[in-house]
């Protein structure tokens, strides 16, 4: 399953990530960005409905997106929200306030390009 999740901060209202979160690689990729520095890519974790979005060389949480649960796959929508917290400080005076489904796609599709693909 493929979600698009998008990150807001509110103490900056431009600033934004949109990260594209492959659940059965357990893999992300960066979309989009604008204000708030993140890495290309890296690894997911998930942990009691929580969602990990890992450093892409070792399992060490960057953010979590509180509530965020890829198991609960009859309540993962497009409208879901949830309470986005970061690891460190990857972008110094932006407090991530949210995160917000965009799109789930469970169809099997093999990449063509890109990090994912093979």
């Amino acid at each position: 399953m493929r979600i698009t999740t998008r990150l807001d901060y509110p103490a900056k209202h431009d600033a934004f990530a949109v990260l594209w979160l492959d659940t059965d690689s357990c893999l992300w990729s960066r979309e989009m960005h604008e204000g708030v520095d993140i890495p290309s890519w890296g690894l997911l974790r998930f942990e009691s409905g929580t969602t990990l979005i890992c450093d892409q060389h070792a399992p060490i949480p960057l953010c979590a997106l509180i509530g965020l649960d890829v198991n609960d796959v009859p309540h993962l929508t497009e409208d879901r929200v949830g309470r986005a917290a970061w690891y460190g400080d990857p972008a110094p005076g932006l407090q991530p306030d949210r995160w917000h489904v965009r799109c789930v796609d469970t169809t099997q599709t093999n990449a063509e390009n890109g990090v994912f693909a093979e």
